[in-house]
């Protein structure tokens, strides 16, 4: 077992081997690391970074593509580790609302909409499916969590109470009942957060990593 954090530099190295000599560079097709029983292979890394630079709105050159080489293979391998899981519990719903609304939200922000941002990726040569299945998995992980902590989110209510107490002033009841609700569900959310990290990492620590 490897502890991702320890092994950035090696990330480096051996992607560096083969990944990008130009900006335009053909490469052939490898398997850079297995997570468990999933694999990231260089266009996997290719297709994450060019990404992360369109996502970030940032020049595509080879200084940036070098800068982004270790931020997106640790992105990938979390992304696997979070798949093998998904797979386990096969867990196949998630919000298409929050995908949705993600999607536009990343075309907003590069001024423009869901298709102006295929046509993006298309003119940058990179697999944009490969962008939506990215946040897919994150909101699949979102699932799996909320069903395997749902009945540990309990909240003191008597702190929400006095959460609610100090800022009622001038505040009629639907107003505070949509504040105490608000709290409510930010408390919740911060318990589901904990219980996120915690649980990925646990499989950080146990799942296998075997580069090749």
């Amino acid at each position: 077992m490897k502890n991702i954090n320890l092994i950035i530099l090696y990330i480096f190295l051996i992607i560096s081997n083969f990944l990008f000599s130009g900006l335009h560079a053909q490469i052939n097709n490898k398997i850079v690391v297995k997570v468990g029983k999933l694999i990231v292979t260089s266009t996997d890394i290719k297709n994450e970074i060019i990404t992360n630079l369109i996502v970030q709105k940032q020049e595509i050159t080879q200084v940036n593509i070098n800068d982004n080489k270790n931020y997106a293979m640790k992105n990938l391998i979390n992304k696997s580790i979070k798949q093998s899981e998904i797979n386990k519990y096969q867990i196949k719903s998630y919000s298409k609302i929050d995908l949705k609304n993600y999607i536009e939200g990343i075309a907003e922000s590069l001024n423009t909409n869901t298709n102006g941002l295929k046509e993006i990726f298309k003119q940058s040569n990179v697999n944009y499916e490969s962008f939506v299945e990215k946040y897919k998995v994150e909101l699949l992980w979102n699932t799996l969590i909320f069903q395997l902590y749902k009945n540990q989110t309990n909240v003191n209510i008597v702190e929400v109470n006095d959460e609610v107490e100090k800022i009622k002033k001038n505040k009629n009841k639907d107003e505070l009942k949509k504040i105490k609700t608000d709290i409510l569900n930010q408390k919740k959310e911060m318990k589901l957060n904990l219980f996120s990290r915690s649980h990925f990492s646990k499989l950080e620590r146990t799942i296998a990593i075997n580069f090749q």
